[in-house]
């Protein structure tokens, strides 16, 4: 007859508090190739509840970088022990020998990558309501929407591209090189852009995944399905990617107006309200909740100055005879008169 283990049996044994013979039941049901899977899917989710260390990385690049300049001075720099920099508290020690070499290999993996990650970039963060500008090395000029991420590599760019990696939204405008390396916008969306020098605004919001071209040309490289595809871009041409990922192109005569947030204005031009409420979540954390659907179809058109959530939503209600409002905490309730 086959162990049965239940998943309270499994958080026990992982918290250490398992007896003798609870340990020897998991030990041999875990021994079992079919039962592994679930064994770490246990594992894994009590030690997200239950972190076994706490990594001060700011400390560590300090000392590294320090390292790094005390040896320079008379010689070559000594290879770099880490272990110093990460201490493993556990409470279990019953493992059996296999269980404790993936641990201990996935342990030492991820915290080799973290640590590398925050050696080699510089992350730029904004806060919801926050806008950024930020000047690359090579004089390229980028500012960052609110509640978006740009990762650039924290000692220069390499020989043969300038690459950054974007989440959320930024207007880009890049610096053509003498030797014309390229510029890559790399996305987590199956889509990157491509460039030589040029204006652009990139966004990769869940609901609003575009690309707006404003001057020069540059090289759209996304995945349609299975399929790679790639589309060279034109001064005011718009791309937009569906839910599924497929590409409309279409051509705007005021690119600029995708990038008028920046100056805290907002363009609308036939904007639905529910596209509106995508707008004040993906940009200020506020939740739009619009009355009825009907009222979710309404649309707006016209150019607006705001610097907060509840200022944008005053300002349309106040524009309109039919709006009214009320906020509660960080949701806008939004109704017809």
């Amino acid at each position: 007859m086959k162990t049965q283990v239940s998943k309270e049996s499994l958080l026990t044994y992982f918290s250490g508090r398992a007896t003798a013979l609870q340990k020897q039941a998991i030990d041999e049901w875990a021994n079992d190739e079919a039962n592994r899977e679930l064994f770490f899917m246990h594992l894994a989710a009590w030690e997200s509840q239950n972190p076994q260390f706490i990594a001060d990385d700011q400390k560590a690049l300090n000392r590294h970088r320090q390292r790094i300049l005390d040896n320079a001075v008379n010689e070559p720099a000594a290879p770099i022990h880490t272990t110093e920099e990460l201490v493993v508290h556990r409470t279990y020690t019953y493992w059996p020998h296999w269980v404790a070499a993936a641990s201990i290999g996935v342990i030492i993996t991820l915290g080799a990558l973290f640590f590398k990650d925050n050696l080699l970039f510089k992350t730029y963060t904004t806060g919801y309501g926050k806008t950024s500008s930020i000047t690359l090395s090579d004089g390229s000029q980028i500012t960052l929407n609110a509640n978006s991420t740009l990762r650039v590599p924290r000692f220069g760019f390499g020989q043969k591209t300038r690459k950054v990696v974007l989440t959320g939204e930024a207007d880009f405008a890049i610096k053509h090189l003498p030797d014309h390396q390229h510029f890559v916008v790399q996305t987590d969306k199956n889509f990157e852009v491509v460039v030589l020098g040029t204006e652009f605004m990139v966004n990769t919001r869940e609901k609003s995944k575009k690309v707006v071209l404003n001057k020069g040309k540059v090289q759209l490289l996304y995945q349609e399905g299975k399929t790679s595809r790639q589309l060279t871009m034109k001064p005011g041409n718009l791309v937009t990617f569906d839910p599924k990922g497929r590409v409309s192109l279409k051509q705007t005569s005021a690119p600029q107006n995708f990038t008028s947030w920046k100056e805290h204005r907002f363009v609308f031009d036939g904007t639905t309200l529910e596209e509106i409420g995508n707008l004040l979540e993906e940009n200020y954390g506020v939740k739009l909740q619009i009355a009825d659907k009907t009222l979710a179809t309404w649309t707006i058109s016209g150019a607006f100055r705001a610097y907060s959530a509840d200022e944008l939503i005053e300002t349309l209600a106040a524009t309109s005879s039919n709006l009214t409002y009320s906020q509660q905490g960080d949701t806008i309730v939004i109704a017809q008169k």
